[in-house]
């Protein structure tokens, strides 16, 4: 059987070369082409943070699926992506970040949504007085030139400096926004735009494959693609006594376009839990 996407034109909602990511994912695991229209995707929000997103991850990237199919009436699939990148919550001297894919097929009423958490990620936000001489090194920590970064004042972060190509503009544009700050300081931070940091560009790429992966499998009864896992029934059986515990028991997979779904036992193989996760043995 031929599938559904073999020769496809796919629309990517994209103004930052998403496709030198995204491209040979889609094209190697499902024969698709990614074609990219004239889109402001700024207007949905910036990772400089002058323009706020005006929803979630999700709901905003699907929002950018529906410009795609704006810009191009011809074209029943389009894929986005929404990123995210920071401290994390629990461990806030470590960065890390999310990329979020949104596949909308409006022919066959697909929708599905890819995540891929990483731990891989030059984020980095450091505030510097004006003639710090460590701001060399930090620049040098971020990866920069290879790696973009932005400026902008410690007390008004509304109008950030972005684009700058040389060590000398960094500095130059560090000492102005010291200057007017109110706290004398500087805010320097890493450029998380796709064409400015390769590091991002290898996250969404293998994020690119697992979701054209998914769409590789095509439902048993219906055909539609995507199909997988949906879900997971917890109860696993305690090995001592064989209560019910709150480790995974069965695994499901499913289609979005039938319902049609099946349950299957776990990947691992495992057919008991721990005695110590057994709230009857404790």
């Amino acid at each position: 059987m031929v599938h559904p996407y073999a020769n496809q034109r796919i629309g990517l909602a994209t103004m930052h070369g998403k496709e030198c990511a995204l491209a040979a994912p889609f094209r190697r695991v499902l024969g698709a082409r990614i074609v990219v229209p004239p889109l402001d995707t700024d207007a949905l929000g910036t990772f400089s943070g002058e323009v706020p997103r005006p929803d979630a991850l999700v709901e905003t990237a699907l929002l950018k699926a529906e410009m795609v199919f704006e810009a191009m009436p011809d074209v029943d699939c389009a894929l986005a992506s929404e990123g995210s990148y920071g401290p994390i919550e629990r461990l806030p001297l470590v960065p890390g970040g999310v990329e979020l894919l949104a596949f909308v097929d409006r022919k066959h009423g697909i929708r599905h949504v890819e995540t891929m958490a990483t731990h891989r990620t030059t984020w980095r936000l450091q505030r510097f007085a004006k003639g710090d001489p460590d701001r060399l090194l930090a620049l040098k920590g971020m990866g920069f030139p290879r790696f973009g970064v932005f400026v902008v004042c410690s007390s008004d972060m509304s109008r950030p400096i972005k684009n700058l190509a040389t060590v000398d503009e960094v500095i130059a544009a560090m000492d102005r926004e010291a200057e007017r700050s109110q706290d004398g300081l500087a805010v320097l931070y890493s450029d998380m735009r796709a064409h400015k940091n390769p590091m991002r560009m290898l996250v969404l790429r293998a994020a690119g494959f697992r979701l054209a992966k998914r769409l590789q499998r095509l439902c048993p009864k219906c055909h539609a693609p995507g199909y997988g896992p949906i879900g997971s029934r917890r109860g696993l059986p305690c090995e001592a006594c064989g209560e019910p515990t709150h480790w995974i028991d069965f695994e499901i997979d499913g289609c979005s376009v039938c319902g049609h779904a099946v349950s299957r036992p776990r990947k691992d193989g495992r057919r008991t839990a721990p005695r110590r996760s057994c709230k009857a043995c404790r």
